[in-house]
């Protein structure tokens, strides 16, 4: 409405300027002519018709031919006027719908004049506009397709420290949606004073900084944040990106792999330096004392009998870490494994006084595991019963089904485990008493193959302990259905 009242208000400018300019043109050439018939007649200056008949007619006669020119040129100025402001007019809805975003309109004015070349330049500026937002929404979604595939949190500060962006994986980190914390200064959305600064020292300087900190006070969590500056095309900082990287376990790796390499030089120093001893007082004169030289070759072949193991247990623990999908898959039937590991360490609960009992119901379905690993799995949590069991003790196996699978448990009636142990029994090189265990011959690696083997075959492993009180180790792993059984069957015979 305000648009067609604008182009009315333009129409009856343009028809009032040209009538005001031509009655003032008119006037003039009444008031010339008027004067030329006077100066003609010889007459002197009069008011208009005061001088005489004739003139009165001659006067009468122009002012009617000029009303007469009056009314054509009024109906000529309002047909211009009007050829004039329709095309503008016709332009006012497309132009409309441009302003409000709708790019897709284009003006369709066939004309070789002005208004022609104006919608001509309109259509170009329309497609120019389009093509302009297109390639805006393509970048707009692939920065979008990147934020959101970063692992990596990323969030954006302006110059004075505010919120610009977080991607989704910042919003997941501090559960906040972006939305919520833009415009938002820095500190009331990380409360971390070292980030504050870290932003700060970049928008002063210009360069990018990192640092490692804990993001959140209440957690052992280890960030690494990196910050670069935002340089606008006037080469000034307008802002500061940060990326934010959980770097928890990596550090937790490599303070691993730190004590790994301090307990694996130990572990053979321990043997090798008994080794050269022993050696070096056999070749200092030892050697001719036969029992002497026998004691000490017993000892030695004890060590090196430990370093064999530790080494056969490193390289075991080495496959199943780097491939544990490398395992070959395997039924086994846990009575005849289980027959065979007692027959092994038999002779040591003898020789210990431990007994060993044996609870498992019969029509227990197979395991989905190798009958070698699960021979290792059982060897070494029945070995571990037996030596800190003391005499008189008692080492039970039992098992049962569960919902996810066979349930497994050996029992011992020994020295049992404190409870700040627990959580740590099956990392690598780890012993409650390290002495005692180094003593009885462990490598301190066997809790950690059996971890790794349990966990291979889709199981879990797990132990529960009092101190005095004995230990129970427990392991679940699923069984093979029938139809596997059948298939695998089927396979065979073909």
């Amino acid at each position: 409405m305000m648009v067609v009242m604008a182009m009315r208000s333009l129409s009856w400018k343009i028809a009032l300027n040209f009538l005001v300019l031509l009655f003032l043109t008119l006037t003039a050439a009444y008031l010339f002519l008027r004067q030329a018939i006077l100066n003609a007649l010889g007459l002197p200056w009069l008011p208009p018709f005061r001088a005489g008949i004739l003139v009165a007619r001659l006067e009468g006669q122009l002012l009617l031919a000029m009303m007469a020119v009056m009314v054509v040129m009024t109906a000529g100025t309002f047909i211009l006027s009007r050829g004039i402001i329709m095309p503008l007019r016709a332009l006012l809805p497309l132009t409309q719908k441009i302003a409000s975003g709708d790019l897709e309109q284009r003006i369709e004015i066939q004309s070789n004049d002005e208004i022609g070349l104006l919608s001509h330049h309109l259509n170009v500026m329309v497609e120019t506009l389009r093509n302009n937002f297109r390639e805006m929404a393509e970048e707009r979604n692939k920065m979008q397709a990147i934020l959101a595939s970063m692992s990596d949190a990323l969030l954006t500060v302006d110059q004075v420290g505010r919120v610009m962006l977080l991607n989704p994986a910042a919003e997941a980190m501090f559960g906040k949606k972006g939305g919520e914390v833009e415009h938002k200064y820095l500190l009331e959305v990380i409360r971390n004073y070292e980030i504050d600064k870290l932003v700060k020292e970049i928008l002063a300087s210009g360069m990018p900084l990192e640092i490692e900190t804990r993001l959140f006070p209440t957690t052992n969590q280890i960030f690494k944040i990196y910050g670069a500056p935002i340089i606008s095309a006037q080469k000034r900082v307008v802002g500061v990106a940060l990326t934010i990287r959980d770097i928890t376990n990596i550090r937790r790796l490599e303070q691993m792999r730190t004590e790994f390499v301090a307990n694996v030089s130990h572990e053979l120093r321990t043997p090798l330096t008994s080794i050269r001893g022993f050696v070096e007082t056999l070749l200092e004169g030892a050697l001719e004392d036969p029992q002497v030289s026998r004691r000490f070759l017993g000892i030695i072949n004890k060590e090196a009998q430990r370093l064999q193991q530790l080494i056969e247990d490193l390289l075991a623990l080495s496959k199943l870490e780097n491939n544990p999908r490398g395992i070959r898959a395997g039924r086994a039937q846990l009575m005849s494994v289980l027959d065979g590991v007692l027959a092994t360490v038999n002779p040591l609960a003898r020789e210990k006084g431990v007994s060993l009992e044996v609870e498992i119901p019969e029509g227990l379905p197979l395991l989905a595991i190798g009958e070698n690993y699960l021979s290792q799995v059982l060897l070494n949590l029945i070995d571990n019963g037996i030596k800190y069991t003391p005499a008189g003790g008692r080492v039970t196996v039992r098992a049962r089904l569960e919902d996810k699978g066979l349930r497994v448990e050996v029992e011992d009636t020994g020295i049992g485990i404190p409870a700040e142990s627990l959580p740590r029994v099956f990392e690598r090189f780890y012993r409650v008493d390290k002495a005692r265990s180094r003593e009885m011959g462990g490598t301190g690696l066997g809790l950690a193959i059996v971890k790794h083997i349990i966990e291979a075959y889709g199981g879990n492993v797990g132990v529960a302990s009092q101190p005095g009180q004995g230990s129970r180790f427990f392991f679940t792993l699923p069984v093979v259905t029938e139809g596997e059984i059948e298939t695998k069957s089927k396979k065979g015979q073909n």
